[in-house]
């Protein structure tokens, strides 16, 4: 992995904006990986050993705060990163409307999510599969189990806010005809 970000000082430039905001957000996925990871498997292991957990869900359990600690700045980094795209017109781009779009979906879901308080291990473990993909985002296989986890959902609200999520398959197509990378530009 090649670092292009030492040499790019902060100036109110898009170019500029938009490193230090994907750097920020890579830095912040490895932060949160471990934690999302185990708060995941704990919930799926309460959804596993409790009766009808999904109605049980203690908005304020320590593995709830930490999700939303950790889930807090994924709609700003979404709003800076459209934000970008809009002003320096990129998001025409195909590879750049994929994230775009991804990005402008993903902000009214996780927003939603937030409000609620209430995260399911799907939900969270989706969080966890994301961390993954910043890291290693040319591992295939990771944006597959991303895809595949959002329709786990059981309770209506989430089922609903699922119904959103179809949408962002409409830029994963795009993504796999232009052969689009989900890369931070600045990474790799």
């Amino acid at each position: 992995m090649t670092f292009h970000w030492a040499n790019i000082p902060f100036q109110w430039t898009s170019y500029s904006l938009r490193y230090h905001n994907d750097m920020l957000w890579y830095i912040w996925s490895l932060i949160q990986m471990f934690p999302i990871f185990l708060m995941a498997f704990y919930q799926l292991y309460k959804h596993l050993t409790i009766p009808n957990y999904y109605y049980q869900i203690n908005k304020h359990s320590f593995d709830q705060r930490i999700v939303q600690f950790f889930a807090i700045p994924i709609p700003i980094y979404y709003f800076i990163d459209l934000t970008i795209s809009i002003i320096e017109g990129s998001f025409f781009e195909p590879c750049r409307f994929c994230l775009w779009y991804h990005h402008m979906i993903s902000m009214i879901v996780v927003t939603t999510i937030i409000i609620r308080k209430e995260y399911e291990w799907q939900d969270t473990m989706i969080m966890a599969t994301h961390t993954l993909l910043m890291k290693y985002p040319f591992i295939f296989v990771l944006n597959i189990i991303y895809v595949a986890l959002v329709p786990l959902k059981e309770k209506w609200i989430n089922r609903f806010l699922g119904k959103f999520f179809p949408f962002i398959y409409y830029s994963f197509i795009i993504a796999l005809i232009y052969d689009c990378t989900n890369a931070l530009p600045f990474l790799y």
